[in-house]
């Protein structure tokens, strides 16, 4: 279970309830299933980049904003190691991913 994972999961918590929403509603807006919802606030699950817009879309937010983990009081150089670590120990596919991330988040 990556860190990447729990922080996003702690802001899609973070942001559906600063909104008052539950995680049925949300799941109902994205097209995901409850438990993937749960999963993924829980950390227990790494989404895909089709899942996350579809969070985005269903919280009415940038993707950049669910991955601005600022408030959980990460200094930068945390969130470089832990990017580093992710990219480290990632496959090709994954690279991959991070990459087109990389690419819609900082156009």
């Amino acid at each position: 279970m990556g860190t990447v994972q729990k922080l996003f999961g702690k802001k899609v918590r973070m942001v559906r309830r600063n909104r008052e929403m539950t995680q049925e509603r949300l799941a109902e807006l994205s097209g995901l299933s409850l438990q993937y919802i749960g999963e993924i606030e829980r950390g227990r699950r790494n989404p895909s980049l089709t899942s996350i817009e579809q969070l985005s879309m269903a919280l009415n937010l940038p993707i950049s904003t669910l991955f601005d983990v600022e408030e959980f009081r990460l200094s930068s150089g945390q969130l470089r190691q832990i990017l580093a670590d992710q990219i480290t120990g990632a496959d090709e596919e994954r690279l991959r991913a991070f990459y087109t991330l990389a690419q819609v988040l900082f156009r």
